[in-house]
């Protein structure tokens, strides 16, 4: 019984050494400390996934003191609370045998509450929104690049058409903050998936992967909330209802995002099925990256995928 409690306690504590110098490099290197920072719970995931959530919860604790310590509590903060429930949940999730799908699923849901935890915290500690410091600077910066552009001798009809734009954008950002905090929480926690995978992988456990990306299918259910949200913007800006167009918009984002992934998807299987060369591939795919037209007839796609199963996937099921 000793022996067994010595080798979780050793990993937790070399896992939690490993988390407090991820938190050290992510304040003091600028170049790769951002990066370090969206990787910090992959060492919270291994301990959970070797030994338990019990001892992730613990090495957690441990090292969200330590950091308090050695830096500063807000960095602390930041970290822990930022990315902590993130490496608990996923390691749990993957313990348990979880599909990646719904272990995706799961850890976004935890790094959607964590980043909603730090936004409250920071809001109490500075006395002000995050938020609404962020859009400050977002229409400080329109104005500067306004005096610029007249600094360089534009007229002042080009120089209130090219402010009204730019803040166009702002206004957009502003509605789609939502959406893009779910985002930002599906990827990270796809990053981590992965090099917590690979990592488990090197130490022996078999972790379930995704299929082949050209075999990737989403839900149904994102299609019909994709038209659902192109009504709700169109009821809600014609009939001025602010509240159901806001929401519609950030449904629409996250249902065109997840709809360009299929979309992808589907260009990747019918680019095997029709043996495109890599090079006519490429040139493909980059027309569809930097072509808006393009992109949505990409996702229009995807959706008629969804209704028709081009793809015979779910027949295979």
């Amino acid at each position: 019984m000793q022996q067994t409690k010595v080798k979780p306690m050793v990993e937790g504590g070399v896992l939690s050494a490993v988390a407090i110098i991820f938190a050290i490099i992510s304040a003091y290197l600028p170049v790769i400390g951002p990066f370090v920072n969206l990787i910090w719970p992959v060492p919270i995931i291994l301990l959970g996934v070797r030994h338990g959530y019990k001892w992730s919860i613990l090495a957690t604790a441990v090292a969200g003191v330590l950091i308090a310590m050695l830096m500063h509590p807000l960095h602390a903060v930041s970290v822990v609370v930022g990315f902590g429930l993130i490496g608990i949940v996923v390691g749990y999730a993957i313990r348990a045998e979880y599909s990646p799908m719904k272990i995706i699923a799961w850890g976004a849901v935890a790094s959607f509450v964590s980043k909603a935890a730090v936004l409250a915290i920071s809001a109490v500690v500075l006395g002000m929104n995050p938020l609404t410091m962020q859009t400050d600077v977002l229409g400080t910066a329109v104005g500067q690049a306004v005096e610029l552009y007249r600094g360089m001798g534009m007229t002042e009809e080009n120089l209130a058409q090219i402010a009204g734009n730019m803040q166009g954008l702002v206004d957009l950002l502003k509605v789609i903050l939502p959406s893009g905090f779910v985002l930002a929480a599906i990827l990270d926690t796809y990053l981590n998936f992965m090099l917590a995978r690979i990592v488990l992988r090197k130490l022996g456990h078999h972790i379930e992967g995704f299929p082949p990306f050209k075999l990737w299918s989403l839900p149904q259910f994102i299609g019909y909330f994709f038209i659902l949200s192109l009504v709700g913007m169109y009821w809600g800006k014609s009939r001025e209802l602010v509240m159901l167009y806001n929401i519609a918009a950030n449904i629409q984002v996250l249902t065109s995002m997840f709809l360009f992934v299929q979309g992808l998807a589907l260009f990747y299987f019918v680019g095997d099925k029709y043996n495109l060369s890599r090079l006519v591939r490429g040139i493909i795919l980059v027309l569809i990256l930097t072509s808006g037209f393009l992109s949505q007839g990409l996702i229009f796609a995807a959706a008629i995928d969804m209704a028709v199963d081009y793809r015979g996937l779910r027949r295979r099921t």
